[in-house]
């Protein structure tokens, strides 16, 4: 009997959240590629052709250390429902934030969101983020600045955002992957040499471009100091992912006031809760491998149980997922009407139940391998990417056959 359409749609609406969720959780995942050489007083870019574009590439990796102040706004077109525990996620991947940073170095910031009622302030100090909601009049303290969670403001700042899409390759890596010069155009009143990256075949991944659902995206790095000011993100089909971009900056170190964590009489103070992404990542029972479907982890698969893998704008994340949660997951989403993989990508994947779920350029898929066989004990996956299914396929597969050991 086909499920209730009010359970259809609340399944689906709760399988669209996971897949948003993870696919973000990707760029919060990713630091600040280990090749990153020189800082804002690096030579100029500027010039077309492969060393030019490397040079711009290279200095927007290392803009982690170029101080700043500014206004920006970001968009998003994921489209997720509003649903509990998620925050302010929905808001950020589908609608238009507007934020101000004043940016001091990686681990010292401070980003308010500005809405027209006043502003949510996060301060970043001592490896550690504190929350300010002006309108409540609250404080949030103790919540991680590192590590799996869900997306906040401050990763879709144009220079977050670009160092994430330029980790886990070189820039020479890049630029054999298609990485372009694009010239020049003026962002906040600054001069910006323009790269577009794509994703092309490589040697290690001769068939990348099928298999990914962007075409390009677009990175403005500001010529005299190596700082992203504009990023857009692009699929195959031209329409926007994502995009950002400074309205107004200012280069060199913030004033030191207004990083300061405000600390008004009568205030509420409360402890930050471990949102659904860092709870399902410290859930996760499974060590994930160190290159999944041909792609290198993005970080130690020891030290997470969500791991992003990929090279330039071919990119998977993954969580193992305890074999209830998956059990439950997967039934979501069938009774959403989801379909299974295709078996014909993979004779492994009959092995497992899958459920694929598609929104947009994003793709999910929920993998339960059931025990027997062979096989100890249930396990689970979920695997997602701005990706085909194809992809999804293989993984899920290399998951299958290669069953992962149990976290330390």
């Amino acid at each position: 009997m086909p499920a209730a359409p009010h359970r259809r749609a609340a399944g689906l609406r709760w399988v669209v959240v996971v897949l948003g969720t993870v696919l973000l959780v990707t760029a919060a995942l990713v630091g600040r590629p280990a090749w990153s050489a020189g800082g804002g007083d690096g030579p100029e870019g500027g010039d077309a052709g492969g060393d030019g574009v490397t040079r711009v590439l290279a200095r927007a990796a290392a803009s982690a250390s170029v101080p700043f102040t500014g206004t920006a706004t970001s968009s998003g077109a994921l489209g997720l429902p509003d649903l509990p525990r998620l925050g302010d996620v929905a808001a950020l991947v589908g609608e238009s934030t507007r934020t101000r940073t004043w940016w001091a170095g990686e681990g010292t910031w401070r980003t308010d969101v500005l809405t027209a009622t006043g502003e949510r302030g996060q301060y970043a100090s001592g490896g550690q983020l504190t929350g300010w909601d002006y309108e409540r009049d609250a404080i949030t303290v103790d919540a991680p600045l590192s590590g799996a969670r869900l997306p906040r403001a401050s990763d879709l700042l144009p220079p977050t955002l670009a160092r994430s899409l330029l980790a886990g390759a070189t820039p020479e890596q890049l630029v054999e992957q298609g990485a372009t010069d694009i010239g020049e155009r003026v962002v906040a009143g600054r001069l910006a040499d323009g790269v577009r990256l794509r994703t092309t075949p490589t040697a290690e991944q001769p068939d990348a471009s099928r298999l990914s659902t962007l075409d390009h995206a677009d990175v403005w790095v500001d010529r005299a100091t190596g700082l992203p000011l504009a990023v857009d993100v692009v699929d195959i089909v031209g329409g926007p992912v994502v995009s950002a971009a400074f309205d107004d900056v200012a280069l060199g170190a913030p004033n030191p006031a207004a990083l300061v964590v405000p600390d008004p009489p009568g205030a509420s103070v409360r402890t930050a809760e471990v949102d659904v992404a860092a709870g399902a990542a410290t859930a996760a029972p499974w060590a994930l491998p160190d290159q999944l479907a041909g792609l290198p982890a993005l970080q130690d698969p020891l030290s997470t149980g969500a791991v992003a893998y990929g090279t330039g704008l071919l990119r998977l994340a993954v969580v193992s997922l305890p074999a209830e949660q998956g059990r439950q997951a997967l039934f979501a989403a069938e009774a959403a009407g989801a379909d299974p993989l295709d078996p014909a990508d993979d004779a492994s994947t009959p092995a497992a139940r899958t459920a694929l779920v598609r929104a947009g350029a994003l793709s999910a898929a929920i993998v339960v391998v059931p025990d027997g066989e062979g096989r100890r004990e249930r396990r689970a996956y979920l695997v997602s990417g701005a990706v085909q299914p194809e992809l999804l396929t293989r993984a899920a597969a290399q998951l299958v056959t290669e069953p992962p050991e149990r976290r330390p």
